[in-house]
């Protein structure tokens, strides 16, 4: 047999042996280092970890964004601090333990706190985003350009048209109640959110308030990314090659990414044409505003980078702020003692027609402010742990110490769920912040859904806004119940990059379906 093979290739054949054995011992012997001479070693953890992210991948990806209940369990055997896998060039660690930490992890002041690269693999379809951004010097840079548009005094400018958007809400809700039919509420509040942020940052909402079952492209983008973030940690450079590809053979493949090529093309689409009318600037467009801005360095305002920046700004301000409106109006109306409180308290607040209410009449509210907070705490944010590396210093946490370049990462979920810091983590209790207020405790300093540090979400103001603005407007609005929806239809079960539901009875899809019937129209005004 060995006859029928040329020289050549014995040569090749033999070459990639030696490639295999000379991998297979530098993988050998840095699986020793690891063991046995790691600074790292002496932190508690499971010694598999250290053969690779195998472990996380078997969990994340096989098991479908089950690692971070894996986690849990390496708490409850390990305790609070553990190495949990090698990442160039040193361990992740993850604490679990919620809240030590965490201003350790989270850069503030004048620390420079760099991102790990193993953070952005899921983002490798927006390189030159925030969210992708490693360098801590870059992103203080990029997100300095942007600050402007997203302070409070910019967001408390842009509240005629959020509460438009909300009207536009109210109206579709008084014909649900007027025809009997159910409403998703989830992709309502979705539709909701996806019409402001495009309108605030590109000059126009998409009107996906129209559509008639509320499931816009956005959101149908949003979870077909999710559905492939895990899997694109470990393999970031897929994204990038499946951009190159023609959409026609995307959505033969892998439909959910498709989505995400569609909804950029069309946002590609809208800048180009603002470009050419300068309308952008006129309607406060972010992104024209920032494309006109002769400050910003030509290569900050490539209409590519600025593409990426507003996907990212779009999925983030319309996912996570609707996962909180629907997760919060679930407890409300699972229980009427919540709407009745708040719609005392909202007594005493001016409703103006063709206004509605004003956020900063709303902030000074105990209960309700209560119960956004808590809307908050339970939907979690974003629940995947988001890595960060002390370039030059290093960090101390629990007894251990931590070298510098070490990728430190901490999930929102443990801290909310911390019963040390909100006793009976589970049950949604808006008075648990009215107390804390009382007592003089920073409870806030622990509500991580928008992070911490010179990286928290710059949509911060935005999201609190449109929180205080639409739960009060529906509270005061309209009789409603749920229907066919249960606590089961709220609970993370997958984590994919933020958490989902398991899929369970007349839930469509992972998301979960927070149905509603709007049983009567309790409000003569209109918000118009």
């Amino acid at each position: 047999m060995l006859g029928i093979f040329t020289s050549g290739q014995m040569e090749l054949s033999a070459l990639l042996w030696a490639g295999l054995g000379i991998t297979t011992c530098i993988y050998i012997c840095t699986c020793l280092y690891n063991v046995y001479l790691h600074p790292l070693r002496h932190f508690p953890g499971p010694k598999l970890a250290v053969l690779g992210p195998f472990h996380e991948f078997w969990y994340d990806v096989v098991q479908d964004g089950q690692f971070l209940w894996e986690i849990g369990k390496m708490h409850d055997k390990y305790g609070s601090s553990k190495a949990l896998q090698p990442a160039s060039p040193s361990y992740k660690l993850t604490s679990a333990s919620s809240c030590q930490g965490q201003s350790n992890i989270y850069a503030g002041g004048g620390r420079i706190v760099n991102k790990a690269e193993s953070a952005v693999g899921p983002f490798a379809a927006v390189p030159s985003s925030l969210l992708a951004t490693t360098d801590h010097h870059q992103h203080r840079a990029r997100r300095n350009y942007l600050n402007p548009f997203f302070s409070k005094r910019a967001v408390v400018a842009t509240e005629p048209l959020i509460s438009e958007r909300i009207a536009k809400l109210c109206q579709r809700l008084e014909s649900a109640a007027d025809t009997g039919a159910t409403v998703p509420l989830d992709w309502a509040f979705s539709s909701l959110t996806a019409d402001i942020v495009t309108q605030r940052f590109y000059g126009e909402h998409f009107n996906y308030l129209d559509i008639p079952d509320y499931k816009n492209a956005v959101t149908e983008a949003i979870l077909g990314l999710a559905r492939i973030s895990n899997f694109t940690r470990f393999v970031p450079w897929l994204l990038p090659v499946m951009q190159m590809t023609p959409v026609c053979i995307i959505r033969a493949i892998l439909p959910p990414f498709a989505e995400f090529l569609v909804v950029r093309e069309e946002m590609r689409r809208k800048i180009l044409a603002s470009s050419e009318t300068k309308d952008g600037v006129e309607s406060g467009s972010v992104i024209m505003s920032a494309l006109m801005d002769t400050n910003i360095p030509p290569a900050e305002r490539d209409i590519d980078r600025l593409l990426d920046e507003g996907n990212v700004i779009v999925f983030a301000g319309t996912e996570t702020t609707s996962r909180a409106l629907s997760v919060g109006m679930f407890y409300l109306l699972d229980d009427q003692t919540h709407v009745d409180r708040i719609r005392k308290e909202l007594s005493s607040v001016v409703f103006t027609p063709g206004r509605g209410y004003s956020s900063s009449d709303l902030e000074l509210l105990p209960y309700l402010s209560g119960v956004v907070h808590e809307s908050l705490r339970l939907s979690f944010g974003v629940v995947a742990c988001l890595p960060r590396v002390a370039a030059h210093e290093s960090l101390q946490y629990n007894g251990f110490t931590i070298p510098p370049g070490t990728p430190v990462s901490q999930s929102s979920y443990f801290v909310h769920t911390d019963p040390t810091i909100y006793p009976d983590p589970h049950s949604f209790n808006p008075d648990r912040w009215i107390q804390a207020a009382k007592d003089g405790f920073p409870l806030g300093k622990y509500l991580v859904n928008f992070t911490k540090g010179s990286r928290q979400c710059i949509g911060l103001q935005m999201a609190y806004t449109e929180l205080y603005l639409t739960i009060a407007t529906l509270v005061s609005t309209f009789d409603m119940e749920l229907y066919d929806t249960t606590i089961d239809h709220v609970r993370i079960h997958y984590i994919r990059t933020v958490g989902y539901p398991s899929k369970c009875k007349n839930m469509e899809n992972p998301r979960g379906e927070i149905t509603v019937k709007v049983k009567r129209k309790i409000r003569a005004e209109s918000v118009q």
